[in-house]
């Protein structure tokens, strides 16, 4: 176990090279450079490219946290060998928090450090200063983290949209003479989509 905490805690450290390239690159202007994909500068005079530019960054990142827990679990099943569902479920949550505590550390200062990169190198006895100025600049970000989240994260939590995509396979694979079994509906709502 400690050497999967010590492989984590590297990760986590490393963590803040994609989040660094996310809030880089996910911008217009490099979706732009994608073949046929030029349009997205000039559609509706810009709206889109700002809306690209406050959004994308906002929900590769929420792409890249939900795979984390799927890698946790599997951690703890595989490799350290967790029986229970609540040890697993307890070491998954433990280092998942950890994790998302360097996501809001690094995407503060990684998004700052990059918004005044130039400054800080032409001023470097003034970085606190400079820092003070691009720290709060980063509240849009957060903002539409948070937005992002309640709006698109908790409706698919309340759908509980696996159970719900497996009951409607089920429903669409049985014919219609033939009920849906208790064995089944287990599967379809089993503990780990609660």
């Amino acid at each position: 176990e400690q050497f999967v905490n010590l492989i984590l805690f590297v990760g986590v450290i490393l963590w803040s090279f994609p989040l660094a390239a996310i809030q880089a690159f996910a911008k217009a202007e490099y979706l732009a450079q994608l073949p046929g994909m030029r349009w997205i500068l000039t559609f509706h005079g810009g709206t889109l490219t700002s809306f690209v530019n406050g959004y994308l960054p906002v929900v590769a990142l929420l792409v890249l946290i939900i795979i984390l827990p799927l890698i946790f679990e599997q951690i703890a099943r595989r490799y350290e060998r967790r029986k229970t569902f609540s040890d697993v479920q307890s070491s998954m949550l433990s280092r998942y928090f950890f994790f998302q505590l360097a996501n809001v550390y690094v995407s503060v200062t990684a998004g700052s450090i990059l918004k005044s990169l130039a400054d800080i190198l032409d001023h470097p006895s003034n970085i606190l200063g400079l820092l003070g100025d691009s720290l709060p600049t980063m509240v849009g970000y957060f903002v539409a983290l948070l937005v992002t989240k309640i709006m698109a994260g908790l409706p698919m939590v309340f759908l509980r949209f696996g159970a719900l995509s497996r009951m409607l396979i089920l429903r669409l694979l049985a014919s219609s003479e033939k009920r849906v079994t208790q064995r089944e509906l287990d599967w379809v709502y089993r503990l780990g989509d609660v």
